[in-house]
């Protein structure tokens, strides 16, 4: 509990510190690298990280058989577990090379349309950086699965708040020297590497993860691979909705188009990461309840529980970049980035769904209950692509963004809500009488502040933080008087006690 708890924190904390950073920093690389260059380095990213599908879910499925094990008190066979995963990643590993550097050759193909000469080199050069990088990761996520399992919230968190710090310090040195927009990928792989020694340290000596390779289980790989698919499937459609929309810009309107769109999915990516930290810290909890035959109601309950609590974070953190995130976007990304503010409203707000009910994902692959999910995204990811593609041809950013909405509202808004509640027994109607309860202080405080704005826009820093500040005690004031119930009371009481 207390690992859950001080977890938690280190979470949120690691998350404000992660997009600090991000805000001083991305300014800066707009402004040393060039809008087109950042844009070029995001529009490889975006190419390089779709071989982190080749990973096939086998991470998740790591931690349903470890708990399983573990409640059985089986040491035996988490050991060839152990081996098994170590053994699978590697081979993933090495075919992820192999992939990269076969894109990389191809690279001419790719992007030749859009690039110049200078800028496909340089394209080159950082996807082969980046493939090395990716490659890596693979090996590392096995002990950061088992650091995960064990419930090492506290190390875990504290180890990424090390990388949030350490990759701008190495960073900027580099870029001021004259490396240019190679830093960042330099940077990156640097830090891979330093984290991944740590990890495996960590592991062996502090949780005594061992692997036995002998007479490893046929059975059990395929039990794996059968219970991985159907999340490898879901992987496909979270790279689609995140990293696609960045590719197809790319092809059909170039370089500094991807850059405005970019810095919107990097705030965008901050609501993920604000409602996921908390959930995968439950993730070992929920695959005891459910391994331990807990009812229904129990997982409903507890459903409702983080629910509540992920999106009162999340409408209030929306509520407030609505009020001042037209005057931060202009500070942080100038002028020529502006519709990042609209496009950041437009693809977080439906998101809240999805993002609020992400315990909901962990109950299904608990229950082995997640095959519905994967084709129903597998189906709206498609609808995604073609929408994207012509929207981007006909209104360009914000054409690239209507796929996105349309497939969360589709698949998360209506399909997979009617799973929970008819198929999983979950009952979502007392769900969502609960959860939207929290909605209060962002729809009225919200609204007033930009009422408000229409008197006295926001057109100074002074401004800026004063109706930050009104916003922050009108949101805190009415969630304590008309939203939050004991338990929420008792967990911010708990909150501050800890600081």
């Amino acid at each position: 509990m207390k690992q859950r708890k001080i977890g938690a924190i280190l979470s949120y904390t690691n998350i404000v510190a992660k997009n600090l950073v991000n805000f001083l920093y991305t300014p800066f690389l707009l402004r040393t690298v060039g809008q087109a260059n950042y844009g070029l380095f995001q529009m490889t990213n975006s190419v390089m990280i779709s071989l982190t599908l080749l990973s096939m879910g086998f991470s998740s499925a790591y931690v349903k058989f470890y708990v399983s094990y573990k409640v059985k008190k089986d040491e035996k066979n988490i050991k060839k577990l152990n081996a098994l995963y170590m053994l699978v990643f590697s081979g993933i590993s090495i075919i992820s090379l192999l992939i990269g550097f076969i894109i990389i050759l191809n690279a001419n193909g790719l992007f030749g349309r859009t690039l110049s000469k200078n800028q496909l080199e340089l394209a080159k050069n950082l996807m082969i950086i980046m493939v090395f990088d990716v490659a890596l990761a693979f090996i590392s996520s096995v002990f950061d699965s088992n650091i995960t399992v064990n419930e090492h919230f506290v190390f875990q968190q504290s180890r990424q708040l090390m990388q949030t710090f350490l990759v701008p310090i190495i960073c900027i040195p580099m870029i001021l020297g004259g490396i240019g927009v190679l830093s960042i990928e330099i940077t990156q792989i640097m830090v891979t590497i330093l984290f991944f020694l740590i990890n495996v340290n960590y592991c062996i000596r502090k949780l005594n993860m061992r692997f036995d390779f002998s007479e490893l289980p046929i059975q059990l790989l395929k039990d794996v691979a059968l219970f991985s698919f159907f999340i490898f499937l879901n992987q496909i459609v979270d790279l689609i909705n995140n990293n696609v929309p960045n590719f197809i810009l790319g092809v059909f309107q170039g370089a500094k188009m991807v850059a405005t769109f970019a810095i919107a999915v990097q705030i965008k990516n901050m609501f993920f990461m604000l409602s996921t930290s908390l959930s995968s810290i439950f993730i070992p909890k929920i695959n005891k309840l459910v391994n331990q035959g807990k009812s229904k109601k129990a997982l409903t309950n507890f459903m409702i529980k983080v629910g509540r609590m992920q999106m009162s974070v999340l409408f209030f953190v929306l509520g407030g970049f609505i009020v001042v995130g037209k005057y931060f976007v202009l500070l942080w990304a100038g002028r020529d980035n502006m519709e990042a503010y609209f496009l950041i409203i437009i693809m977080v707000l439906p998101a809240v769904i999805p993002l609020s009910q992400n315990v909901g994902i962990e109950i299904q692959r608990a229950m082995n209950m997640h095959v519905f999910r994967s084709i129903v995204y597998i189906f709206f990811a498609l609808v995604n692509i073609i929408v994207t593609v012509f929207g981007s041809i006909k209104w360009g950013v914000f054409g690239a963004s209507l796929g996105y909405v349309i497939s969360i509202l589709g698949a998360n808004g209506v399909l997979m809500n009617w799973y929970y509640y008819k198929r999983m027994k979950l009952d979502m109607i007392r769900y969502w009488k609960e959860t939207l309860k929290v909605s209060v202080p962002f729809v009225v405080i919200t609204t007033i502040m930009l009422l408000g704005q229409l008197v006295v826009p926001i057109s100074s820093i002074m401004l800026f933080l004063l109706f930050g500040v009104l916003y922050v005690v009108g949101y805190i004031t009415v969630y304590l008087f008309f939203s939050a119930n004991s338990y929420e009371k008792g967990l911010l009481h708990s909150f501050f006690k800890i600081w």
